[in-house]
């Protein structure tokens, strides 16, 4: 089988070069498309599930929402685990399921059982929602929104511009799932109730509720027609905003007490208020000066990358639209982004870019050192290029991750990556430059005065039939050589959880470069020397590879003459 394959190589060696443009051409086009991360993402398979539940304990919190929400959630397919968390007004619980399970599924599955689980939960406690579609190292890019002191812009106002502005611009960008807001206060239009007067005119909380929940809202009153018009009618209710809203609240009938209206200014305070708060955000931060920077409270935003997304490309996504956010937000307002992973991607590619561009001008230097040709280095160091890249194609078709253990292993596998290159190469060269007896018998005939008797013309079996043979003489070793190192990785993927996901990358884009280079040294490298050698070389001494070989043969002659020393020490 082997021997076939180096045949139908050098014989249609045309043939190898077009499908080698062709998969040039693809990978060019596929690569760009690689997903690049700064490390393997070991998150497991999860699904999360957040329930507000203000004024609840901890207590209250685990047995009215917690508890139901588990117990609905057992019943799912390749669930491996089930926790939770009950704080005072918030619960939590994540559904882990099996690795391989493919996370829109399950998000699917608990979506369908929280139908379910909303059942069990009394009415007015809580709802459960599912928290966002990322993983442990989905917070990828984080920034401030900032406001000059002469600004007029406060706590609230910048957050209310970043939840209603600077999110709805970002949210769009290609592998965005949510954006976090931390800091300021949230704007809140509060009815501050007076029990005395509420008393007095003999009401209670659900009326007030139910007054404004009534007296805020749009209602349709379908079409009216005129002539040859339809108009539309539409009832206007909604409340507005800012001190206008204010007024339109206090003016909001409750009830009707000896033919006298009785409104929501009677028996409460309407004002513009916060929520309360759990906490805050300050940055202090060092100029490029060195001068330390306090920038006290500020308000912050995280933005949180879908499983599975290109991290780098999320974040080109994200910094297109800065200039955008920047136009859209008032003057004395900024958007200052302080931390973004693109820059830990690119620093993390960069390093294994570099050792790759290191490994490859060494073996540069060594190959031309002990070849002395330069045809058979660059043949050999063609296929490191063509190796790497089909491998990061197919990486790229399977939707694979391209970080630092992946990247890795690619550059701990460079040097094997010529092996077989390296071998079949100067099987050639023997056999180019050490005819048999009957070329050695033309060439002491054709001497003479020609400076290269080895040519295409003055041989009678060609130089193909040369490389042929030569190719046919490795082919197996060159195979089972791979095969055997192939065999050692093969344990890694017996690994299971973070393990398996930290391992895994790196032992996958070794196998795909190393057996890349098999196919490399079977087929390309004796399509290739078949246009690269088309008349005989001559051998050149190296001056490196000479010494080397009289210090080899004086060992061996000792080893040979002293065997038994030999094996003891080894033993």
């Amino acid at each position: 089988m082997f021997n076939r394959v180096v045949d139908l190589a050098v014989q249609n060696r045309l043939l190898v070069l077009i499908a080698l443009a062709v998969l040039i051409a693809t990978a060019a086009f596929q690569i760009p498309k690689l997903n690049l991360d700064a490390f393997p993402d070991v998150t497991n398979v999860q699904v999360a599930v957040n329930t507000e539940a203000p004024g609840l304990a901890a207590e209250e919190v685990e047995q009215l929402i917690t508890y139901p929400i588990e117990a609905v959630m057992y019943a799912l397919p390749d669930v491996e685990e089930v926790r939770s968390i009950s704080k005072t007004g918030l619960s939590g619980v994540t559904v882990v399921f099996k690795e391989g399970t493919d996370i829109y599924f399950a998000r699917q599955l608990v979506f369908e059982r929280l139908q379910a689980a909303r059942e069990l939960i009394p009415d007015g406690v809580g709802v459960p929602e599912m928290g966002p579609n990322t993983s442990g190292l989905g917070q990828v890019y984080q920034y401030l929104l900032i406001a000059d002191p002469d600004s007029g812009y406060d706590a609230m106002e910048l957050r209310s511009l970043h939840d209603w502005l600077v999110k709805l611009l970002l949210i769009p960008a290609e592998g965005v799932t949510e954006i976090l807001s931390f800091g300021g206060e949230v704007r809140q239009y509060q009815v501050n109730l007076n029990p005395a007067r509420m008393l007095s005119y003999d009401l209670s909380q659900n009326d007030i509720m139910e007054a404004l929940e009534n007296n805020n809202s749009n209602v349709g009153g379908w079409y009216m027609g005129r002539g040859q018009e339809q108009l539309v009618i539409r009832g206007m209710g909604w409340l507005g905003s800012g001190e206008e809203g204010l007024e339109q609240i206090r003016q909001v009938p409750v009830k009707t007490s000896d033919g006298i209206t009785v409104t929501v200014s009677d028996v409460a305070q309407v004002t513009l208020g916060t929520e309360i708060r759990q906490g805050a955000v300050t940055m202090t931060r060092k100029g490029e000066d060195g001068q330390v920077e306090q920038l006290g409270e500020v308000v912050s935003g995280i933005v949180l990358k879908r499983m599975g997304a290109n991290t780098k490309a999320t974040i080109d996504g994200i910094e297109a639209r800065v200039d955008r956010i920047n136009q859209a937000l008032p003057s004395g307002v900024r958007f200052e982004p302080y931390y973004n992973q693109a820059d830990l991607v690119t620093k993390a590619v960069e390093t294994v870019t570099n050792a790759l561009l290191l490994a490859f001008v060494f073996i540069a230097i060594v190959l031309a050192l002990f070849l002395m040709n330069l045809r058979a280095t660059t043949l050999v160091l063609l296929s490191i290029p063509i190796s790497i890249g089909i491998a990061l194609m197919i990486m790229a078709w399977f939707g694979l991750s391209a970080n630092l253990m992946s990247l890795g292993g690619i550059a701990v596998a460079i040097g094997m990556l010529v092996d077989g290159s390296v071998v079949m190469v100067e099987n050639m060269f023997k056999h180019l430059t050490h005819p048999d007896a009957e070329h050695d018998a033309h060439r002491d005939e054709l001497a003479g005065d020609d400076p290269d008797p080895l040519d295409a013309s003055h041989d009678d079996h060609g130089i193909a039939l040369r490389l042929q043979e030569a190719g046919r003489e490795v082919a197996r070793p060159i195979f089972f050589a791979t095969a055997i190192i192939l065999v050692v990785f093969m344990p890694l993927f017996s690994f299971e959880g973070v393990e398996a996901k930290l391992f895994q990358p790196m032992a996958i884009s070794i196998m795909l470069a190393i057996v890349s280079a098999v196919i490399v040294a079977l087929v390309v490298v004796p399509a290739l020397a078949s246009y690269m050698f088309r008349k005989g070389i001559r051998e050149r001494e190296s001056f490196i590879l000479k010494p080397l070989e009289k210090l080899y043969r004086m060992g061996l002659a000792w080893s040979l003459k002293h065997s038994r020393v030999v094996v003891g020490a080894a033993a």
